[in-house]
């Protein structure tokens, strides 16, 4: 007789079930390529990868050489930031440095730019705010733009720094990722340890202005028109009228550069990304897809490998539209909605262990443009005589 399998007693089985909430990925935190041969080589390892909860904490460790130091005081002019950064040997030879920024990645020893793109594994955290302040050549920004492509993130670069808007137009043409904002012109500061006026890290005080909106505003608020911290003027005189069409900074946004101003403060000044499509052409559309899409692929790990009951699904799309609502409400999205198309979901594609969920959303465009129509007209020639007349009938007749 075979023995039997009971339980005298009580069997508790558990079963989680249900919605589950999805997180908000980061999206404030710095990620920058610098040099500094005096900084704390234990805080700052040549070539790894460093996190830092705070961009102020790590000011005293930075030394005063190179990039470094004046990038991360930049930064915190703006407000403190989380940041990622990536120290590189500094070269007096301009290809040399190149070549250290863009880095290698020989013998599985990643440098430069690809160690950057290699952080999450490093540090854990990924930067979605990307930048190389003052040393972003043109070679530079082509490796720079890639590890945006790579890690879902976007990145801010100098414009050639040519005093001829044309030029920068002309160099503008050299790139056409909608991952990359070109920025003309430099903001100008006083440095206290060459008591100099001099650049004044712009590409660093972007950041600092983007972590600082993303913070306190949202990713849906483009750069356009904050105000820069800790600047005392520009490199080159830049017209900017808002009713002149044919102003410098006018004609450099055409041309989808972003530019400085002076207008109430020091200013950037420009909405666009260097795409040609016009759906990503806004800074505010690539990242509002970029997060979107990552916020709500990184959530449902938990969902992968479970067995494909139809509850299970029912759950992950509630889970993606509760997401989707709470953007539309918060206004980082003007709608959205979530659907299940049936030709996507044929028994074969069933049977493969593949279930596809869509959905799509609309991003939030800036105010670009404002049109004010202004008509001179006689209509209140009229008013005026009728006015007066019935003014004049209320006096009293005078008499001796």
């Amino acid at each position: 007789m075979a023995e039997a399998n009971r339980h005298h007693g009580i069997t508790a089985n558990e079963y989680t079930e249900g919605v589950r909430s999805i997180s908000d990925i980061s999206t404030a935190i710095i990620g920058m390529v610098c040099t500094a041969e005096d900084a704390d080589a234990k805080v700052f390892p040549l070539n790894t990868p460093i996190f830092a909860t705070s961009a102020y904490d790590l000011l005293s460790k930075a030394g005063t050489k190179g990039t470094l130091a004046k990038s991360l005081d930049a930064i915190v002019d703006q407000a403190d930031a989380q940041v990622v950064i990536v120290r590189v040997a500094e070269s007096k030879n301009t290809e040399e440095q190149k070549a250290n920024v863009i880095g290698t990645a020989e013998g599985g020893n990643y440098t430069g730019l690809k160690a950057l793109r290699r952080a999450k594994a490093v540090t854990g955290y990924t930067p979605k705010i990307l930048g190389v302040p003052e040393l972003d050549s043109q070679d530079v920004l082509t490796e720079l733009v890639g590890v945006a492509q790579a890690t879902r993130a976007f990145a801010y670069g100098s414009a050639g720094g040519n005093p001829d808007i044309t030029e920068v137009g002309n160099y503008r043409k050299n790139f056409g990722q909608r991952e990359l904002m070109l920025i003309d012109n430099e903001f100008m500061a006083f440095d206290p340890t060459t008591k100099k006026t001099e650049t004044a890290a712009t590409i660093a005080r972007i950041l600092g202005a983007r972590a600082k909106l993303d913070k306190n505003v949202g990713w849906h608020k483009s750069i356009s028109n904050t105000e820069i911290n800790g600047v005392s003027g520009l490199k080159f005189a830049r017209s900017f009228d808002l009713l002149d069409k044919n102003c410098d900074a006018n004609t450099l946004n055409n041309k989808d550069v972003t530019t400085l101003i002076r207008e109430d403060g020091f200013r950037v000044w420009g909405n666009r990304t260097c795409t040609n499509d016009s759906m990503m052409a806004f800074e505010v559309a690539t990242r509002t897809a970029q997060i979107i899409q990552e916020t709500i692929a990184s959530a449902f790990m938990w969902a992968l490998d479970k067995p494909m009951h139809k509850s299970l699904l029912e759950d992950i799309i509630m889970a993606i539209n509760a997401k989707l609502a709470q953007y539309v409400n918060k206004g980082y999205i003007l709608g959205a909605r979530v659907f299940v198309d049936k030709t996507l979901n044929t028994s074969e594609t069933v049977q493969a262990g593949q279930f596809t969920i869509s959905y799509e959303f609309t991003w939030v465009p800036p105010l670009e443009n404002m049109v004010f129509n202004q008509h001179v007209t006689d209509t209140f020639f009229v008013n005026l005589v009728d006015k007066v007349i019935t003014f004049a009938n209320t006096l009293k007749p005078t008499t001796v």
